[in-house]
């Protein structure tokens, strides 16, 4: 070992040392890797892992290590803890139909990669539902509020200090704020995702807030204040994205939050609603024009022949997105069941292209549209009931819960909203987002742990002997 730290490079060494010391902290407690999740989700493109023709990310390389330390520790101490729930029925069923897609691929390098990321997506559903304590579950709001906060300030300093590539350049003096992926979209869909947790901290801990202060206890205050924060600068990192998929997907988060605050929120939504009516149309015309644009615009090309439509710099995000649906319809109506294969978009695009659109970017630009093209109707609709189930599972649980419990249940359900709308215009699966939405989901499911499944099979999945 003395050779080896005297003769390798900085990083091996550095690895060497601290990896061991790293596993062994994972095997006593993994959930250190749900903390560490919190900020590779944003934060991990900066450094990825190259095998080859694939990229690693440091989220998944932390998902399996803690999914190896949690089997172990399980075979250690004799013992499985698996929650049944409704929606982990749905994820193997969405996963199951992924499976069955992969009999049309031709291209099995991004079809397993698809299916490796609904997995990883299932196995940190299931930690987080069975593993997570209160206390760990505030520890983790924490730190997501934290990486929201400091992903929005980069954003915003993107924005102001007109840092990024000339593309994203606005009225001449300010830059679309992008963060640390790459792109404005899906940096507005990971502030989309995490706002709902702040702005639901901020109201649902209040009242621990001041009694820590009457009691001069910091942790509640510092985490309200945090919330405060966190909300200040994602809702201005987002509205700087320019992203119309955020912008649509906070609007329609925002409003499922409301109504899942029942008849305590109504006094509330008719004197937001009263402001706006009386207000609004001053507040309308502060606006920039383009932001109004950006939403009002893209109903303009709807049913319209693309082929004939004069492509300028100002519509042709527009239809190039439209393209993109067009053709995604096109693999969808060649092969409605099955679909052309999952993760199979990308390769198929060229046969159902349109002349002048010819890039594949990856994805059709509407998650819905891409699974039908991908999966057909097995796909999507093992897809839709998974959605179903979660929307149907959080707003069970907000109904329940009280405090704090239920702000972060409906942090949920902002989030989920979110997701639904934004992805209309673009796939949020993308940058271990996937992963951000599986540890919320689950962080819910462990607040109730309840089980629908009949009494004996739900005392033997909890006493499993290996």
């Amino acid at each position: 070992m003395g050779l080896f730290l005297a003769r390798a490079p900085l990083g091996l060494c550095l690895i060497a040392v601290l990896g061991p010391i790293f596993l062994t902290m994972l095997l006593l407690r993994p959930v250190l890797a749900l903390y560490l999740l919190t900020f590779s989700i944003p934060f991990g493109s900066l450094y990825e892992l190259r095998l080859g023709v694939v990229t690693v990310g440091v989220s998944e390389l932390l998902v399996w290590a803690l999914v190896t330390a949690w089997v172990l520790r399980m075979l250690a101490f004799r013992r499985a803890r698996l929650a049944y729930t409704q929606l982990t029925g749905a994820l193997l069923c969405y996963l199951g139909a992924l499976v069955i897609s992969l009999w049309p691929a031709h291209n099995l390098a991004p079809a397993l990669k698809e299916l490796a990321k609904w997995v990883e997506f299932l196995l940190v559903y299931l930690f987080a539902a069975n593993e997570l304590t209160e206390r760990q579950l505030e520890i983790l709001i924490g730190a997501l509020l934290l990486a929201g906060a400091l992903e929005g300030i980069l954003g915003i300093y993107q924005f102001l200090r007109q840092v990024g590539p000339p593309g994203f350049v606005l009225f001449g003096r300010y830059m679309r704020a992008y963060g640390t992926f790459q792109q404005p979209n899906p940096f507005g869909g990971y502030m989309g995702l995490v706002l709902p947790l702040a702005y639901t901290t901020v109201f649902a801990r209040v009242r621990d807030a001041c009694r820590a202060l009457k009691g001069r206890g910091l942790g509640p205050a510092a985490l309200w204040a945090l919330g405060l924060l966190a909300s200040v600068g994602m809702f201005a990192g987002l509205v700087m994205s320019w992203s119309r998929g955020a912008l649509l997907g906070f609007v329609a988060g925002l409003i499922l939050v409301g109504l899942g605050l029942g008849r305590k929120a109504v006094p509330a939504l008719l004197l937001v609603a009263l402001i706006l009516a009386l207000l609004g149309p001053t507040w309308v015309a502060m606006l920039p024009s383009g932001l109004l644009g950006r939403l009002t615009d893209a109903a303009q090309y709807l049913g319209k022949d693309l082929m004939v439509v004069e492509v300028t710099d100002e519509n042709f995000a527009l239809i190039e997105r439209a393209a993109h649906w067009y053709a995604a319809w096109r693999m969808f109506a060649q092969h409605p069941w099955l679909g052309v294969g999952t993760g199979q978009y990308a390769t198929r695009y060229p046969s159902v292209a349109l002349p002048r659109w010819q890039d594949p970017l990856g994805h059709a630009h509407n998650y819905y549209l891409n699974v039908l093209a991908e999966g057909g109707l097995i796909g999507l609709g093992s897809y839709l009931l998974f959605v179903l189930l979660a929307f149907g599972m959080v707003w069970r649980v907000a109904g329940q819960e009280r405090g704090w419990q239920r702000g972060l249940s409906l942090a949920a359900l902002g989030m989920l909203g979110h997701l639904l709308v934004h992805s209309l215009f673009d796939n949020l699966y993308v940058h271990e987002m996937y992963l951000l939405a599986a540890l919320i989901l689950g962080m819910v499911t462990s607040l109730a742990r309840w089980d629908q499944a009949p009494q004996r099979f739900r005392s033997l999945l909890s006493q499993v002997r290996i």
